[in-house]
């Protein structure tokens, strides 16, 4: 048996090639569904290492613990949030109204893609320990501060209105979150009515 367990590790993919993030990624989004389906705390290892195909002992190779795939999970989101301001270049967008718009359209078509794991993150995210659910916070907190420098940008130009920044933009990322949120009762909206309802509710709320 000890030769069989040195041999498998052996063979394993090493931790910085694609391999290993291929089935890194691969366990994320079948525990996911798990824990949408169950919940995190009713879902265990053994059932993930099932769902996966992959043994338990090589589970614990991929990911250390529970925790880790969850903390991954919200990774999975926040990285595309990044790359939706930073790759696409929004914040060089000279005009605010251009700016929130592009926006408000992607992350509605975001929040189409990742709509299981954005309701994970609102559902389970306090079961994270301290020190990893700071690191989730302040990327939230980073990810609001862009949109509140947009709606700054447009207050000094004089064309968005509002009483305060930081209470606006954290309420435009939370109407953003609509459909993951209250999908079960949005049914009636096609993709399309939904992202232009929500961006004329939107930006109405900010323009004079």
């Amino acid at each position: 048996m000890k030769r069989k367990a040195a041999s498998e590790k052996e063979s394993a993919p090493k931790k910085n090639n694609d391999l290993f993030q291929k089935r890194q990624l691969q366990i994320v989004k079948k525990a996911t569904k798990l824990f949408m389906k169950k919940g995190y705390a009713q879902t265990s290892m053994r059932e993930i290492s099932k769902a996966t195909g992959i043994d338990i002992s090589n589970l614990y190779y991929f990911i250390k613990s529970k925790e880790e795939i969850l903390f991954r999970v919200f990774e999975m989101i926040h990285q595309p949030e990044i790359d939706l301001f930073e790759k696409q270049g929004i914040m060089d967008i000279d005009d605010p109204i251009e700016q929130l718009r592009t926006v408000i359209r992607e992350l509605l078509d975001f929040g189409y893609d990742y709509g299981e794991e954005i309701l994970l993150l609102y559902r389970e995210s306090k079961v994270l320990p301290k020190s990893l659910l700071k690191i989730i916070l302040a990327r939230e907190s980073h990810f609001v501060a862009q949109i509140e420098e947009i709606l700054k940008k447009g207050l000094e130009r004089n064309v968005f209105h509002f009483e305060d920044a930081s209470f606006t933009a954290n309420t435009i990322v939370y109407e953003l979150s609509m459909h993951p949120l209250r999908s079960w009762n949005l049914k009636k909206y096609s993709k399309e009515e939904l992202i232009n309802l929500l961006e004329k509710h939107v930006m109405k709320a900010v323009i004079f």
